[in-house]
């Protein structure tokens, strides 16, 4: 019935011809009309009765629009199907504007994912990173520790300075009006930790217990809540106790403010979180590693519709999780040529790597078994409280979007592993130290 004659434009562009018989299309016809004819109430007619040529010139260009429509939804994916081929993303479709005599034709033009052969992996060079944990690294967390963790006394007739903890009430005005979310009660704020707006934790510099101070700000132009941004405002603030920071004076005081038993303890730990974060890193540094060596032996040329689509997919997350973080979304920051550049850049190597690894997946033959699904699964609940870990295993495994998250991960983490014992790798060590600041210079 459906006869499909496909045209390549380019190496990944098609152009599907369907062709179905003018029968067809009567059939699909004479069926909208005829349920038409049941729910329409026409003068002089009774429900169902109404003749079908009266019906057709009265809803002729209905009936033509819904026997389209309802064609389209039968034979769609039929046509593709026959086609022989699979859309990388949603086929375009193009209808003529008068159907020849005798039949009913569509065009979807198609894009499909590049074909890959990927180079032999043997010929692939690049380092293998190993980042370890070293007593440096331990003695850098106890020092930012010793000067973060600090408990606070309150000192009668203090004048308040920078690192003092001021407990405060205030009332926010704009335009003599209170504002939402501007009052606060009991506040404990950290004089110089940057809390609050530009200019307020200065006014409250050399102020004492019991006085009252007008701080007088302007909000950001770039302020979060839009309906503040940029207005000058007064806070009406008491300043009910100011206290002064008392750092540990050795690492076992340190160690019981955090709750640990001494300081071996306290070093044991952070040891421990230290070696987890460079694993991570050493596992992060080889997979960029193997993934740009791949990369570059086997350039692969992107199509255009697939990389639009992509970009537009990324530019929604953006705008997505910049709403979710309480943010306006400001259209010129999409509209700007560098920002567009940077993503264009971002979804063109994207699409290039899942191109690649699903090419070494489907070469190497590798799959996953449940319980490699069960053990990651269980491995990031550690994250939460014992009591809390079943319930989220068992929520993502409700979730299809996450689960079939973890799984993609997990492949990518068995791609990256095969590429590792194919190529020929060079083992480097690196410091955690060391290898943060080179991120941090990347950044």
């Amino acid at each position: 019935m459906i006869q499909t004659n496909v045209k390549q434009l380019s190496d990944n562009e098609h152009q599907v011809h369907v062709t179905l018989p003018q029968s067809e299309y009567d059939r699909v016809y004479a069926e909208q009309a005829h349920k038409l004819s049941t729910q329409v109430k026409l003068p002089g007619f009774r429900p169902g009765k109404t003749p079908a040529h009266v019906i057709q010139k009265q809803f002729g260009a209905k009936l033509h629009e819904d026997t389209v429509s309802e064609l389209l939804q039968a034979h769609y994916v039929g046509a593709i199907e026959s086609s022989g081929l699979t859309p990388a993303v949603q086929p375009e479709l193009n209808m003529p504007e008068v159907q020849p005599n005798g039949e009913f034709t569509f065009t979807l033009n198609v894009t499909t994912w590049p074909k890959v052969k990927v180079a032999k992996l043997s010929k692939l060079k690049f380092d293998e990173v190993s980042v370890s944990v070293e007593k440096s690294d331990v003695d850098a967390v106890i020092e930012r520790l010793q000067k973060s963790q600090v408990s606070y006394e309150i000192e009668d007739g203090r004048k308040a300075e920078n690192g003092d903890q001021v407990t405060i009430d205030f009332v926010g005005f704009v335009d003599d009006e209170a504002f939402e979310g501007g009052d606060g009660e009991n506040h404990a704020l950290v004089l110089g930790s940057g809390q609050f707006i530009p200019g307020f934790e200065e006014q409250l510099v050399g102020k004492k217990a019991g006085e009252h101070v007008t701080v007088e700000v302007t909000f950001p132009e770039q302020y979060q809540a839009a309906h503040l941004a940029g207005k000058a405002a007064r806070f009406e603030t008491d300043v009910k106790s100011v206290a002064k920071a008392v750092p540990a004076e050795n690492e076992d005081d340190l160690a019981k403010l955090l709750g640990f038993d001494d300081a071996k303890a306290l070093r044991d730990d952070a040891e421990k979180r230290l070696q987890g974060e460079a694993e991570e890193a050493s596992k992060q540094a080889t997979r960029d590693a193997a993934l740009d060596a791949l990369l570059e032996a086997n350039p692969i040329e992107m199509p255009a519709r697939l990389v639009e689509e992509e970009m537009k997919n990324t530019m929604q997350r953006v705008a997505q999780n910049m709403r979710q973080q309480g943010m306006d979304v400001n259209n010129e920051m999409f509209a700007d040529e560098a920002f567009k550049k940077e993503v264009r850049e971002r979804s063109v190597r994207s699409l290039k790597l899942s191109t690649l690894i699903q090419a070494v997946r489907d070469m190497a033959k590798l799959e996953l078994d449940e319980a490699e699904v069960d053990a990651e699964l269980v491995r990031m609940a550690e994250q939460y409280p014992e009591e809390q870990r079943e319930q989220f295993i068992t929520w993502v495994k409700s979730q299809n979007e996450q689960l079939a998250g973890v799984r993609d991960r997990l492949l990518e983490q068995k791609c990256i592993e095969h590429i590792v014992s194919e190529a020929k790798t060079k083992v480097v060590s690196k410091a955690l130290s060391a290898w943060q600041q080179e991120q941090d210079g990347q950044a």
